[in-house]
């Protein structure tokens, strides 16, 4: 194994070490277009006979532990495809998505065409996506991502803060989000993304309705590790440890109205020490 994915390894140990998610996190690297690199690792119409979406390839990872590799010719999503460029977005394509959204997305065309100026596109063209358990990944993350419950993605977030300082900024539609907010715009941005799940996720990708998706970006990982061991030494924990060191306020209520349920059939304190003297 190459001796410069041991770094990553060692993250994937300290995420599920602090944070303790209930899959493997995800190291994802993507295939620039004319890398030259062939196939190296299962592919879905290779190995597995099928086209299917990115977000069945994450989930197979993230709980089979294998390492996939998705092309052009791999994925049947039309968003995936449009959103990773396999796809050319003409007049005719737009239409079509705009036309998709009317009645179930947006109530009408003008509505559904606000969300075009907030998508996020690769200035070069990608081949395809590595999908890799971070824990013993096989190739050096562009991105990586976590799903996880709100309570793991906000102790990510004070970590990244712990470091960076001020508040992570990121938006959400409810849709295409793990292509397009977890891998696209974490790497356009540069910037660690908090991704509201959609239904795409949730029904062809597996996701379950508890989780969300951390993202973050490869040259914002070091700071991401440092605020996660920080944090947890001041203090800050997985699982929340709720606080315990109080005494319930409600145990003579409780006394008095269990001895008016019993009908004077409980012996009374009062009585016993009667009787012991």
């Amino acid at each position: 194994m190459d001796s410069n994915l041991n770094k990553f390894h060692e993250m994937g140990v300290k995420i599920e070490k602090y944070i303790r998610p209930a899959t493997f996190p995800l190291a994802v690297q993507v295939i620039k277009s004319g890398a030259g690199q062939s196939s190296r690792f299962k592919r879905p119409s290779v190995d597995m006979n099928i086209q299917n979406f990115v977000c069945q390839n994450f989930k197979i990872s993230r709980t089979y532990g294998w390492t996939i590799e998705v092309r052009e010719d791999d994925i049947n999503c039309l968003l995936a495809r449009s959103i990773y460029g396999w796809d050319p977005i003409t007049e005719e394509t737009a239409r079509w998505s705009n036309e998709f959204s009317v009645g179930l997305y947006a109530k009408d065309t003008v509505t559904s065409e606000k969300l075009a100026k907030h998508l996020y596109r690769f200035d070069e063209d990608i081949e395809g996506l590595v999908i890799s358990p971070l824990v013993r990944t096989k190739v050096v993350p562009d991105v990586v991502l976590i799903y996880c419950l709100p309570a793991q993605a906000m102790r990510f977030i004070q970590s990244y803060l712990y470091v960076e300082g001020g508040v992570l900024e990121f938006s959400a539609a409810g849709r295409i989000g793990s292509c397009h907010e977890g891998i696209v715009k974490a790497m356009v941005t540069n910037q660690p993304q908090m991704v509201m799940l959609g239904n795409g996720d949730r029904i062809w990708g597996g996701a379950q309705d508890s989780e969300v998706m951390f993202s973050c970006p490869h040259n914002k990982l070091d700071s991401l590790m440092e605020g996660l061991e920080a944090t947890h030494a001041a203090g800050l924990r997985y699982p929340i440890p709720a606080y315990m060191n109080y005494a319930p306020g409600f145990q003579k209520e409780f006394e008095q109205k269990a001895d008016q349920r019993a009908g004077g059939t409980i012996v009374k304190k009062e009585q016993m020490e009667i009787d012991v003297e």
